[in-house]
């Protein structure tokens, strides 16, 4: 069997136990959902900031929705409110309760959305990621938190990997052995490229919050001529046919 079931796989939680042992949490919680596009944004998003709070709205060439999305710095998870939608919601509008620019209008849209997407920023770090004939693959393994950007690729990497243990080995326990030996390396390393602190987007500090202004205003629009070397770290087994 193999749990591919996210950051909190049920999976996981049924083999190896609670989330919680596993779970390396980076101080941010986010929502994410749709809303009417009263705004008037085409292909553009805007961002609003203040200490340890967020806001993005961004639209989709001409679409009468907007894409919103809420993050703030909590010094716990939530883990409460991680199967409660009520709870997440009401955590999220206790937060920015108060704040100005188009915050109320997406607190507002937020609470009607049907589509809440509500998580935390987080990694999964397991010192196993198969046991008996279970083994875990994507988030569910090694979730790398969004701040990587890593973590569809991660998960089809792991996938690969995995099948191609299966499709070579003569039994499921050398598989599992392999896979995970053949790509825990890769994962830590992309794991490490959030760093402590230094990928926060939404950082808890004025002084911070300047900084990181800063260095988006110094981004270039042009792509680097190579990927991180992080991103290229393994190559691909060819698997036989």
């Amino acid at each position: 069997m193999v749990g591919a079931d996210g950051l909190h796989s049920r999976t996981r939680e049924l083999v190896f136990g609670p989330e919680e042992q596993f779970h390396r949490y980076l101080g941010y919680c986010f929502a994410g959902f749709t809303m009417p596009n009263t705004f008037g944004l085409s292909h553009e998003g805007v961002l609003w900031s203040a200490p340890g709070r967020g806001a993005a709205l961004y639209a989709v060439r001409d679409s009468d929705e907007l894409h919103g999305f809420l993050a703030f710095a909590r010094p716990e998870p939530p883990y409460d409110a991680f199967r409660d939608p009520a709870a997440q919601r009401d955590l999220v509008a206790a937060t920015f309760a108060g704040d100005g620019w188009k915050i109320p209008a997406m607190v507002a849209a937020m609470r009607d959305a049907d589509d809440l997407f509500f998580d935390v920023v987080s990694q999964i770090r397991q010192p196993r990621w198969a046991s008996g004939r279970v083994a875990l693959v994507g988030d569910a393994a090694s979730a790398p938190s969004f701040l990587t950007g890593q973590g569809s690729s991660l998960a089809l990497v792991g996938a690969y990997m995995l099948a191609g243990s299966l499709a070579t080995r003569p039994d499921h326990v050398a598989a599992f052995a392999a896979y995970e030996r053949d790509t825990r390396a890769f994962v830590e390393l992309n794991q490490a490229q959030v760093g402590v602190g230094s990928a926060a987007l939404f950082p808890v500090t004025a002084e911070a919050l300047a900084q990181r202004n800063e260095r988006l205003r110094g981004l270039s629009t042009v792509p680097p001529e190579t990927g991180r070397p992080a991103h290229t770290a393994l190559t691909l087994p060819a698997i036989p046919a």
